[in-house]
């Protein structure tokens, strides 16, 4: 069971108080719940103490409202936050409903957000600063997912065993109309998934552009062509880390120890200090079971997903 880490940010802080001491015993650790006195102790605290959400009602600072407040964090830190509201609403929680009840909806709130079932439509990443998570046996499972139906895996390695002689890469440089008829021919079936190797050389790899994958997205996830792309994202081949922010869903696979959870927290504040926290929320870390990893066996890569959204 996951264990969700909620800021609570209110102008009431009896409240506040009551309500985190009230979540944290209802939810039977699937919350844990810490109270902030202001959204600018949030910021200070994050580095050490990182929310998965962040909850707060009408805060007024220095002349800012909540919602900008709510923006900001969100978009530096990547952040997720929700509003208290006064009266019910869509859009954020009733502070004065049962505590049951907000607790049901922040954890809904939550695993939608994380994808408890995982999201295979659109461009998907799999990427990680580490090696040896399991990062190639994840995306492979991503692709095989409905018998690989709609489905590409993207070999985006530094290193592929095989020899790849393909036009694919040079058609995306030039922007050349009939790129699917391209890749339709390089790919291949293996192990019940299409693959397709854009370059058997990383410095190729290196030299693809943000701009030029949103075009190969438009061109690839029309209709009547392919449902999701599952890129296999080796570190060497990022020209620039902003180059993720043009994949709808990333997922980073992590690792348990303590060096691997510093390395993962360096790459979190490097996003932050290039002022793109924002990818933050796009991003959904995965430990893969040592067994899951070793034997590459589709479900039990999958159910790994599952367990950690």
């Amino acid at each position: 069971m996951r264990t969700y880490r909620i800021g609570i940010c209110s102008t009431d802080p009896e409240y506040a108080a009551g309500l985190m001491m009230a979540l944290n015993q209802i939810s039977r650790g699937e919350i844990e719940a810490v109270v902030f006195s202001r959204p600018e102790v949030v910021m200070t605290c994050v580095p050490f103490r990182e929310p998965d959400l962040l909850i707060m009602d009408d805060w007024r600072a220095e002349g800012e409202e909540t919602a900008e407040k709510m923006q900001e964090l969100e978009k530096a830190y990547g952040i997720p936050v929700c509003r208290l509201t006064e009266q019910p609403s869509e859009e954020g929680i009733f502070k004065y409903q049962s505590v049951r009840e907000i607790c049901k909806a922040l954890l809904t709130r939550l695993r939608d957000a994380r994808g408890v079932v995982p999201r295979y439509s659109g461009s998907i990443a799999v990427y990680s600063p580490l090696g040896r998570c399991g990062k190639t046996a994840l995306a492979r499972a991503l692709a095989c997912t409905g018998g690989g139906r709609g489905m590409l895996y993207i070999d985006m390695e530094e290193f592929t065993e095989a020899d790849v002689h393909s036009e694919v890469l040079y058609q995306i440089k030039q922007r050349i109309p009939d790129i699917y008829e391209a890749v339709v021919r390089e790919q291949t079936m293996e192990e019940g998934m299409m693959i397709l190797r854009v370059s058997g050389m990383y410095s190729e790899l290196k030299d693809v552009q943000p701009e030029d994958l949103k075009w190969l997205h438009e061109q690839l996830l029309q209709p009547g062509r392919y449902q999701s792309l599952i890129y296999d994202v080796g570190s060497a081949v990022l020209s620039d880390i902003s180059c993720l922010q043009v994949f709808d869903r990333i997922y980073m696979p992590v690792l348990p120890d303590d060096v691997s959870r510093r390395k993962v927290d360096h790459f979190r504040e490097i996003l932050r200090k290039r002022k793109l926290g924002e990818l933050l929320l796009r991003i959904c870390p995965v430990e893969l079971s040592e067994d899951a990893i070793r034997t590459g066996d589709p479900q039990r890569i999958l159910q790994c997903l599952e367990e950690c959204a």
